[in-house]
Parts: C-alpha cells; sequence; structure tokens
C-alpha cells in the first residue's frame, strides 16, 4: 500500500502544479483583458473565450498600424513628391511580366528600401506603443510583464 500512497501522493502533487498554472494563466489573461479594455463572450470556456477575445484584439490593432503605416508612408512619399500619382502608387507596384524577372526586381526593391523603411518605420513607433501589461498573480504582488 506504501507504494500506491507514494504514487497517489505524486499524481496529486502533478493536478496541483498543473491547478496552480491553470489559475495562474487565467489571472494574467484576465488581467490582460481588463488593462486592454477587452470583453470575452461567455459562452464556453472563460479561458478560452479571453484568449480569443485578447487574439482578436491583437489581430485588430495590428491590421489597424499596418493600414496608418501604409497610409503614413503615402503621406511621406507624396510630401517629397508633388503630383505623384497616389491612386496609381495604391495599385501596387510596376513590374515585368515575366515572372522570374518580377521576382527579382522584388528583391531589387526589397533590399533598397529595408533599412530606410526601418528609419521612416522608427519616426513613427512611439505612435504604435502597446501599454505594459500589469499581472496580479496568486501568491504574488504586482508586477510588470
Amino acid at each position: 500500500m506504501d507504494e500506491a500512497a507514494s504514487a497517489a501522493g505524486a499524481l496529486q502533487k502533478s493536478l496541483d502544479i498543473e491547478v496552480a498554472d491553470r489559475t495562474a494563466l487565467e489571472a494574467v489573461v484576465a488581467s490582460a483583458c481588463e488593462g486592454l479594455g477587452v470583453s470575452a463572450d461567455a459562452s464556453g470556456s472563460l479561458l478560452r473565450s479571453r484568449v480569443e477575445a485578447l487574439y482578436s484584439w491583437a489581430r485588430e490593432r495590428m491590421r489597424e498600424a499596418l493600414h496608418a503605416g501604409v497610409k503614413k508612408a503615402l503621406a511621406v512619399v507624396s510630401s517629397h513628391y508633388v503630383g505623384i500619382n497616389l491612386p496609381a502608387v495604391s495599385e501596387g507596384y510596376v513590374l515585368p511580366d515575366d515572372e522570374a524577372e518580377a521576382q527579382e526586381e522584388l528583391q531589387k526593391l526589397g533590399d533598397a528600401a529595408d533599412a530606410l523603411g526601418d528609419a521612416l518605420a522608427t519616426f513613427f513607433d512611439a505612435e504604435v506603443g502597446l501599454p505594459p501589461l500589469d499581472v496580479q498573480g496568486p501568491d504574488q504582488g504586482s508586477r510588470t510583464l
């Protein structure tokens, strides 16, 4: 019986660790939702609903940041080139018809714009910051992740 009791104790310890981990995860996710003003659907698993709501929130913020970045880049370009045809630019690249040549041209354009694009993006960094996540977990004080 000593072996069975030892196995049961180890199993209980493992279960306790899993429960503590889930409780901590629930606290972090709840804090993130609260801090970002994200509300979750109350149906089904609350944790799953909150994580899905956070994912949707983050996806929408990334989409908004992409769109804002493209619009700002077009505004910067148009400030340098008076009379630029922005409707034509908004249609995308002007590339050769040959697929291999088009890929080569895309690579050259990407390489040329890489460092300069980073510099322009850095110019707008302050406008796209995320707030810090203040987490209050079980048996912990407040900490920032």
